[in-house]
């Protein structure tokens, strides 16, 4: 069994190349293939799953991508998006890989049934994530599982051709440099494994991971990353048109009602709102779309939008006293730190967990740890 449980980071070259090569290793010796992320799937879940999946396919393996939850309406547009299963394949399978999943037990229930699987790859940018894989490349530095991808296809078509190249020439420090050679016929090489459906997707879960540039991980490399990809003729005004321009009218009656139940701790400096199962009950009744998955898709940026507000919280209902929360920062806490308290993680600026219990004592829990987290700044 392969172990390389450490952190690796961006700037550790050597690592990445090690983990990379190991990686590729296992994919050459395995034929059918699952890719799975998290419950409750955003863009850069979905997204990177099907570049994973396109990539493994262009490799002639046989690629099945599971997702438990339904794929956000505003995702659908992404090639093989109608391809996702909400079981486990009855065929054995030969290699797990799971991407954007800080933590096995988040790829959702029944979990259990596939940690018997002989391999599993973890990829992801988490720093929270647990190492959980037989080989795992996590970059806890990247802004998002996609940027992970970008770096990892890369490697392959300069190992596949034998090119002395790491992703990272340039990439750091002060001065910014091309990351990707000059020479024409080198660079195609080394792009050689990103198709346009790729880049595609890729784009998408930058974007997303990123708030639409709006979030710190938005950087140099990040932006990069997007120039090379819209070298593929994207059109950057028709996907942000299909991810944030799409929702439906049934999510605004929604979120009138969640900002009603808008609150603040801590001087304003924590902004939180509720939704519940009622809620959604109670707008579906008055619509004729049925079941609507996501709905309460980024709400939390709500809060966090308002002028004063460091740390935002949404408290979503599950269940009876069962909650999901979400936790977003705006410039300096560490939200994380606090999703950690609750058996949960994440990034510095955006974390979420699990709780049970009354809502009015989980929050105020919360808030308490949230303003301890704002007082070690102070």
């Amino acid at each position: 069994m392969i172990s390389l449980k450490k952190d690796y980071s961006v700037s550790d070259l050597n690592n990445f190349k090690n983990t990379a090569d190991e990686i590729f290793r296992i994919i050459e010796t395995s034929k059918k293939i699952m890719i799975s992320t998290h419950e409750n799937p955003e863009g850069d879940a979905i997204s990177s799953a099907i570049a994973t999946g396109l990539f493994l396919k262009s490799l002639d393996k046989e690629v099945y991508l599971y997702e438990k939850d339904q794929i956000p309406a505003n995702l659908k547009f992404l090639p093989e998006s109608d391809k996702f299963l909400n079981e486990f394949p009855k065929e054995p399978i030969d290699l797990l890989i799971v991407v954007d999943c800080g933590e096995f037990s988040r790829i959702g229930s029944n979990y259990e049934q596939l940690s018997g699987i002989n391999r599993i790859i973890n990829i992801d940018h988490h720093f929270t994530n647990t190492y959980f894989g037989h080989a795992n490349l996590v970059l806890p530095d990247a802004s998002s599982a996609g940027e992970v991808l970008f770096y990892l296809f890369l490697a392959y078509g300069a190992y596949i051709n034998n090119i002395k190249y790491s992703p990272f020439d340039n990439f750091l420090g002060d001065k910014f440099a091309e990351p990707l050679p000059c020479d024409k016929e080198e660079r195609a090489k080394i792009l050689s494994f990103i198709s346009g459906d790729i880049a595609l997707s890729l784009y998408t879960s930058i974007l997303t991971d990123t708030g639409s540039f709006h979030y710190s991980s938005a950087n140099k490399r990040s932006f990069y990353i997007c120039s090379v990809l819209n070298e593929y003729r994207l059109d950057p005004s028709a996907i942000a048109t299909e991810l944030f321009e799409t929702k439906p009218a049934e999510m605004y009656f929604l979120l009138g009602k969640s900002l009603n139940t808008l609150e603040f701790s801590s001087g304003g400096k924590v902004a939180s709102m509720v939704g519940t199962k009622k809620m959604i009950e109670d707008v579906l009744k008055e619509s004729d779309s049925g079941k609507i998955n996501g709905l309460y898709e980024n709400f939390v940026n709500y809060p966090r939008s308002i002028q004063g507000v460091e740390i935002a919280i949404f408290f979503r209902e599950t269940g009876f006293n069962q909650y999901r929360l979400n936790f977003r920062s705006k410039s300096y806490a560490n939200v994380a730190y606090v999703a950690e308290k609750f058996g949960g993680g994440g990034h510095k600026f955006a974390a979420g967990c699990k709780v049970s219990g009354d809502i009015n004592e989980i929050k105020k829990e919360v808030y308490r740890y949230c303003g301890e987290i704002l007082n070690e700044k102070a």
